[in-house]
């Protein structure tokens, strides 16, 4: 290889990464992501490092709600946009990372996905066919009575008694 040709190569490659970092540097910048929850009245957006960058509720978010659930579900979308965000990153990063130890850094940041939350069911309304109620004060026990004395069982004598 001569060196015109060998520098002629290495141009193109360092056209190619130029071209690969611009694209990363684009993709970068869009990797942020906002997330909403599936009724619309909670926004969360958060930037490519992850950071919270947006958070909007409608007065339908926090109308019957405890602070505690509001909060669990804000949390919740903070970490999918977290999650969609870091993906987003990783995809930017593909083309100049390839399958380089960079690469597989980046990916290894990745939060796993949360398991989606089945809808909670319907509360089962107790049907009754009868109402029992229970008496205010329970019965007096019962003594157990004892049978009456039948002494013809034995021809009218005693067995255990002494003549």
């Amino acid at each position: 290889m001569t060196p015109e040709e060998w520098l002629a190569n290495f141009e193109t490659k360092i056209a190619d990464v130029r071209e690969k970092a611009e694209e990363f540097r684009v993709g970068l910048e869009a990797a942020g992501t906002t997330v909403a929850s599936p009724d619309g009245a909670i926004h969360v957006g958060v930037a490519p490092n992850g950071s919270l960058t947006d958070l909007r509720l409608t007065d339908s978010a926090v109308a019957g709600k405890s602070g505690a659930k509001l909060a669990e579900e804000i949390l919740k979308l903070a970490r999918k946009a977290q999650r969609d965000a870091a993906v987003n990153v990783a995809a930017a990063f593909a083309p100049l990372g390839g399958d380089s130890e960079a690469m597989h850094m980046v990916t290894g940041y990745v939060p796993p996905e949360e398991p989606e939350e089945p809808p909670a069911p319907e509360p089962i309304r107790e049907r009754r066919l009868w109402q029992h109620e229970e008496p205010e004060t329970p019965p007096p026990p019962r003594r157990p009575t004892r049978p009456p004395r039948d002494d013809d069982d034995f021809g009218g004598s005693a067995i255990m008694r002494r003549d």
